[in-house]
């Protein structure tokens, strides 16, 4: 629905179903940090049919994919000694830390090289450099390269950022509604304890100890929105 309202949606997916790939308009396809494939989805299929790798009837192709990449497919496994270097032993890691093994980094710079030399890469190269042009006749070089300037207002940020999150409120109200009961508790429980403070000395103390008693639950109390923070921080980043 997003996507019909003129939005561009952005997936970075592993191993999708087929309902969910046939959704597509444009694919990327990286390993090992280069890109094996960009262009429409629609396409994809015909591109590797023409560098030698045949789908196989019934097959999903996101996983043909994969199974291309990772140099498990029957195509790949045909080719393989025409690509194999004599030592493929080594280990890269991925963004998380995992060590893939699986993956043949011969097959890797063999699909590399071939989406250098194709169609698709040309057109995306010089759509690339047209719009490179465009925003080097438009660009003016800042006085202070070390400043940051954002596309919106600080106003703009700030009405957005509350709206996402007023919207995060009426959508879970449990949250809201618990902080709502244990607000009106503490307030009956410290009404009651100061309760008929008279005004002589005591009084003053006991006043005192009544304000810094509230004063540092919500203090305390507030230190629960930094879990916002953390949550938001993985989303953001």
């Amino acid at each position: 629905r997003l996507s019909r309202r003129g939005r561009t949606i952005i997936f970075s997916i592993h191993q999708p179903r087929y309902s969910i790939f046939k959704l597509f308009d444009s694919l990327t396809l990286l390993a090992l940090g280069k890109v094996l494939y960009h262009g429409p989805a629609k396409q994809a299929l015909e591109y590797f049919s023409s560098i030698g790798y045949e789908c196989e009837p019934f097959n999903n192709p996101a996983d043909f994919f994969l199974d291309i990449i990772n140099g498990d497919s029957t195509a790949v496994a045909a080719s393989k000694e025409d690509h194999r270097p004599v030592d493929t032993g080594k280990k890269v890691s991925n963004e998380n830390g995992v060590a893939e093994d699986n993956v043949d980094g011969s097959v890797v710079d063999v699909l590399h090289q071939k989406y250098l030399n194709s169609r698709l890469y040309q057109s995306t190269k010089e759509a690339l450099e047209k719009v490179e042009l465009g925003q080097g006749s438009k660009q003016i070089v800042s006085k202070q390269g070390h400043e940051i300037t954002y596309a919106n207002g600080f106003l703009t940020q700030l009405y957005w950022v509350s709206k996402r999150s007023l919207k995060n409120l009426i959508r879970n109200p449990q949250a809201s509604v618990a902080q709502i009961a244990v607000t009106i508790i503490l307030a009956l429980v410290v009404g009651a304890i100061f309760f008929g403070v008279k005004l002589d000395r005591s009084g003053i103390q006991n006043r005192v100890g009544s304000l810094f008693f509230v004063t540092t639950n919500q203090c305390f109390s507030s230190v629960s929105a930094i879990e916002l923070f953390i949550r938001d921080k993985k989303l953001f980043v």
